[in-house]
């Protein structure tokens, strides 16, 4: 049996292969001019203490060191900052996911009273800017003993996030064929069940958007840390620059070098989980 002949691939227009150069250009272009803060950040971290270039002198360090990261790490308990930060993140990050999934179902799959009216007012609660909620997040957490507490950052860390978890995951929702929970409640499967042993596993992409997205922002959140963690064993990493930013920046490796490890975890998550963070993106836009 004769193998089939190959099928000769019809060489792009000119004008098209043109198209295509510039508009990856343009994207390394802006790649590029988006990564001069991080070059810079990692610059000066490994800039020697005795150099007296200027930050902005340059984003190539003739002699680099990692003096300033072990000056960091002598100076402060960072595995102990580590984990403030871990017992702050994870559980608001597993709250988000739990609650903004069941609200994310609830308004995509079923029909009550109001589903529409709660769903713009929840919209409505991103455009709350969070310095205006320090006051009374603080008295409230003073009220009810969760100052320097991880339940006083992970409560409001979680009340924050759902918003926009639910957000992507109710489009996320709508968007897969009902044919398939149709199928499963003739089947005898209760609500949960449906979005339980259905909807939910084929939401990955979307949850690893929500996780990502939340991940960062409570690893990242400075402000309400900086009021309501004040006891020094528990503040989270993210308060550790503080002890270089002086007046005058007297240490700017050791800042910097504080600065790129915090930045270390987010990075790492978000590589592992890439491919379901760009699929579920995309997805919406697959939709119809």
């Amino acid at each position: 049996m004769n193998a089939p002949m190959p099928v000769p691939h019809k060489p792009l227009p000119a004008r098209e292969v043109w198209r295509r150069i510039a508009t990856q250009a343009l994207v390394t272009l802006l790649a590029a001019f988006w990564l001069i803060p991080v070059a810079m950040m990692i610059s000066v971290a490994l800039l020697p203490s005795s150099a007296r270039e200027s930050l902005l002198g340059g984003l190539i360090v003739l002699q680099p060191t990692l003096a300033n990261f072990a000056q960091v790490w002598q100076d402060n308990p960072l595995p102990r900052f580590f984990l403030n930060s871990m017992l702050i993140t994870v559980p608001t990050v597993v709250l988000v996911l739990a609650i903004s999934s069941l609200a994310a179902f609830g308004f995509s799959r079923l029909r009550f009273w109001g589903s529409g009216l709660w769903y713009i007012l929840l919209m409505l609660t991103l455009m709350i800017p969070i310095p205006t909620l320090v006051i009374p997040l603080f008295q409230t957490a003073k009220q009810f003993g969760l100052l320097n507490n991880y339940l006083g950052l992970v409560l409001p860390y979680t009340a924050l996030g759902i918003p926009f978890a639910v957000i992507v995951l109710t489009s996320y929702f709508s968007g897969l064929p009902r044919d398939l929970e149709d199928a499963a409640r003739l089947d005898g499967c209760t609500s949960f069940q449906v979005f339980w042993q259905i909807l939910l596993p084929l939401s990955w992409p979307a949850m690893a958007v929500v996780f990502i997205w939340q991940f960062m922002v409570s690893w990242n959140e400075f402000i309400l840390a900086l009021v309501l963690m004040q006891d020094e064993a528990r503040k989270p990493l993210i308060l550790v620059p503080l002890i270089y930013n002086g007046v005058y920046l007297s240490k700017p490796g050791a800042l910097f070098a504080i600065l790129a490890i915090i930045t270390v975890p987010v990075v790492a998550i978000y590589l592992f989980m890439q491919r379901y963070f760009i699929s579920g993106l995309t997805a919406g836009s697959l939709k119809g």
